[in-house]
């Protein structure tokens, strides 16, 4: 009996330490490079629309969210923040990215709406937000997004929030091979894996 309970405890053990192996493997080889390489090239499709400046801090980046932020000064001198984010969907059954240029909070929408020139590259975005009366919120087929969102100050009617909407399939055949990578694990064990790097590299600082 003693030796039954030695041989299942040693194979559980086992099988313990090759799933953790495995993951690790899995994560590394596979989810980590291709999360990377989607948020790459949303990065390079999504300045169609907005100019993301070279040399700026990198990319905060969640399994939800990616955010950029950065600083915009006007040739008066004025300063105002700028952050740009985007949830880059990786599990099959999300079908759409939003992509959010705002404001944040407590910005001046004066000094936000000076800078949009050299923010927003797609001139419907641009003309709509610096005129929210006359915006145009259809979609755009030839940057692909379906709809644009404008949210402005009350008082001012100056724009604060710039929302796109995509759908995946607009992306383009190459980095929807690359989201196909991901769809073969379902959306429970792809947030385990995609953590799994993080852990790991954790751990490793803290021994």
């Amino acid at each position: 009996m003693k030796k039954i309970v030695i041989v299942s405890f040693v194979t559980i053990f086992a099988l313990l330490v090759l799933l953790i192996i495995t993951s690790i493997f899995i994560s590394f080889k596979t989810i980590k490079p291709t999360t990377e390489v989607i948020n790459r090239d949303l990065k390079n499709y999504f300045s169609k629309i907005v100019y993301i400046p070279e040399g700026i801090p990198p990319p905060q980046q969640t399994l939800d969210k990616t955010e950029y932020f950065w600083e915009m000064e006007t040739p008066q001198g004025e300063v105002t923040s700028i952050r740009l984010k985007y949830d880059p969907s990786f599990t099959k059954g999300k079908n759409t990215i939003q992509v959010i240029l705002e404001m944040p909070e407590n910005g001046d929408p004066s000094i936000f709406n000076k800078v949009l020139p050299a923010v927003i590259s797609d001139k419907q975005s641009l003309d709509s937000a610096q005129d929210p009366q006359k915006a145009n919120l259809n979609a755009n087929q030839e940057l692909g997004y379906e709809k644009l969102s404008l949210f402005t100050k009350k008082e001012t009617n100056q724009t604060t929030k710039i929302i796109w909407e995509f759908k995946k399939e607009s992306l383009g055949d190459k980095i929807n091979q690359e989201y196909a990578k991901l769809y073969k694990y379902p959306p429970a064990l792809f947030k385990i894996l995609y953590n799994v790097p993080q852990i790991t590299l954790g751990l490793l600082a803290a021994g």
